[in-house]
């Protein structure tokens, strides 16, 4: 049995101060969307470019993982990230990060380098989303295998009544799983984003119209929305996989405009 919610705070008609009560034109936030192939077993071409750019401790963190798959995701998101924010004057490993309480990474040094960024990972692909160079936004990603088994009552146990219900119309159970790991994946993206993990209870906010590109976030916790307006995609970086960027700026007119791009074409130019 599921329970009323209480009044929702719909975050897209929220404004964040008095400032902004005079719309103004939308404009873009270019975010690249990376996305690599990760081994089962053996380490690939992929692994072994994304190894030479950890520092130390990094190579020291990989070599605790005791499942071969999930120690090449590993290398290959923290690889990939450093690559890819790198520039001429900063080598990938001299890059430091430091982690916010809950664990997620943010570049600390050097400091023209900081930009908003997030990695996911599942069986078989990472994903790493970067922002603007120097932008004020918060960043989070997730990704999901289409193929991954799923239970039922995680939806009842986890999820908002808003979004049960749009699970209940759907009959047809292959559809009805995409749906779950689609609605599953925005909540990932979400609470990455805002750095709290699962700390936060996922009933607290919910998706209306979950199975299209843009849904729409509605948070029953106002607190949730850090003083930010958030915008939420749902993305295919290749086929069988589903992944959500979730986006929050200080000013209401900013839109996500993604752009998906395979990482070994990007190796390519280095190797």
């Amino acid at each position: 049995m599921t329970k009323t919610p209480p009044n929702p705070i719909h975050t897209t008609d929220s404004p964040v101060s008095a400032a902004e009560a005079t719309p103004s034109a939308p404009r873009q936030s270019p975010i690249q969307l990376w996305y690599a192939s990760a081994a089962a077993d053996t380490p690939g071409k992929i692994e072994t470019f994304c190894m030479r750019w950890l520092p130390q401790e990094e190579h020291q963190s990989a070599a605790k993982f005791r499942v071969a798959s999930a120690r090449h995701q590993h290398v290959i998101g923290r690889g990939m990230a450093r690559f890819l924010i790198a520039d001429t004057q900063t080598a990938p490993h001299q890059i430091q990060f430091r982690h916010l309480d809950h664990g997620k990474p943010i570049i600390e040094t050097p400091e023209q380098l900081r930009r908003p960024f997030n990695i996911a990972h599942t069986k078989g692909l990472v994903i790493c989303g970067i922002g603007p160079e120097a932008a004020d936004e918060w960043l989070g990603v997730d990704i999901e295998g289409l193929d991954r088994k799923t239970d039922p009552g995680l939806a009842q146990r986890y999820f908002a009544p808003e979004e049960i219900e749009q699970l209940d119309r759907v009959k047809n159970s292959d559809a009805k799983q995409a749906l779950f790991l689609k609605i599953w994946t925005l909540k990932e993206a979400f609470i990455k984003a805002i750095g709290t993990g699962l700390n936060t209870p996922l009933d607290q906010f919910a998706f209306e119209n979950a199975a299209s590109n843009a849904p729409r976030l509605t948070l029953k916790d106002q607190s949730l929305a850090q003083g930010r307006h958030w915008q939420i995609r749902n993305v295919m970086p290749r086929p069988g996989y589903i992944a959500a960027v979730a986006l929050g700026t200080k000013t209401s007119n900013i839109v996500p405009k993604i752009e998906l791009s395979d990482f070994r074409k990007r190796m390519q130019d280095v190797v």
